[in-house]
């Protein structure tokens, strides 16, 4: 029972224990499982559902609202894997709506959708020029009757980062979802998608959930002969070898995803170079390395953290916009303590 309860609280942190409760279901094992462990499972089974029915009732409400559109309405990360049945679509905890729209038709979409009760959350003169200039989503988006929140996005990756992607090169390529109305990204780009949005994010802590979803799209889709090798050609025309390439490099040697060999070797040539992956790969290994929820994080896994959010931000934009966007939010962070302690 202490290895089990180790094992249900890092999986719940790592929001990957609806996951386990499915993969138990599927296997009809539940019963061989210690009673307390079976509630734990049952339970989150049942979170996971309900969730699972919020975001498909969002979906809908969202469909409504951008009906009569021409244009392409693309569903992003959670939503496009539920939509396509994908198996890594079970157990999921959706909190929010990922959808992407032509940047041209941004404004057209954040209208219809406004005209339906949906609001931006409120922002100050900065965070708004933040959003409108140099991000590549709008703010999040709320409506009074739903408890998920809307994320409308018009690229993958800031326009202003060091490391960005033409949308429409991803746009030319994608697929219907199975939901009328919605596409989805092209295989291989599902699996590009999923991994920058691990590899260029600024938090990388209790994410093996991502490693996870890039486990199972890559056998999934990597049924197919040409995927993995699309993946590579993929990777280069759209100018995101390192992110890929790391995510190859853990998914292989963390979960021994099935990549072939002279797709992997490709990887690691055109990759990262070797100093580089020197330095780079410890610090990735110390900071998604999980730990359990009351255990404090080391020192070392301290200053990964501290060494990848410099280089997220780093490459998030440039120096003469990321400083005043940084002093911003450091003021900002100031001022919510000061109010909060002022309320004490």
């Amino acid at each position: 029972m202490p290895d089990w309860q180790d094992r249900i609280r890092l999986a719940r942190r790592l929001r990957l224990l609806g996951r386990l409760a499915e993969r138990v279901h599927s296997a009809e094992l539940q019963g061989r499982l210690p009673e307390p462990v079976q509630r734990h499972l049952l339970a989150e089974r049942r979170q996971s559902q309900a969730r699972g029915r919020a975001m498909w009732w969002t979906l809908a409400h969202v469909g409504q609202a951008l009906a009569d559109t021409e244009y392409p309405k693309v569903l992003l990360k959670g939503a496009a894997y539920m939509a396509q049945r994908l198996p890594n679509s079970q157990g999921r905890l959706p909190s929010d709506l990922d959808i992407l729209v032509p940047r041209a038709m941004l404004a057209d979409a954040q209208q219809r959708l406004g005209e339906h009760e949906w609001k931006t959350v409120e922002l100050d003169a900065h965070d708004q020029r933040y959003y409108n200039e140099w991000s590549h989503e709008i703010p999040p988006m709320r409506h009074a009757l739903f408890s998920l929140e809307l994320d409308v996005h018009h690229g993958i990756l800031p326009p202003v980062a060091s490391t960005t992607v033409d949308a429409d090169l991803l746009l030319a390529r994608i697929i219907p979802s199975g939901q009328p109305g919605w596409s989805v990204f092209a295989p291989v780009d599902q699996w590009i998608h999923c991994a920058v949005h691990l590899m260029l994010d600024s938090e990388l802590r209790d994410r093996i959930r991502d490693l996870v979803d890039l486990d199972e799209l890559g056998r999934h889709f990597g049924r197919s002969p040409s995927f993995w090798t699309e993946l590579v050609d993929r990777s280069n025309a759209l100018g995101l070898l390192e992110p890929v390439a790391l995510a190859v490099h853990y998914t292989t040697k963390w979960l021994q995803t099935p990549i072939p060999a002279d797709v992997h070797r490709e990887f690691r040539r055109q990759g990262p170079g070797p100093i580089r992956r020197r330095w780079l790969l410890p610090l990735l290994d110390a900071v998604l390395t999980p730990t359990l929820p009351d255990a404090r994080d080391s020192w070392q896994q301290g200053l990964a953290a501290t060494a990848l959010l410099t280089r997220y931000h780093w490459g998030r934009m440039p120096i003469h916009l990321l400083l005043p966007h940084l002093w911003h939010k450091a003021r900002a962070r100031r001022k919510r303590g000061s109010e909060s302690d002022e309320r004490v």
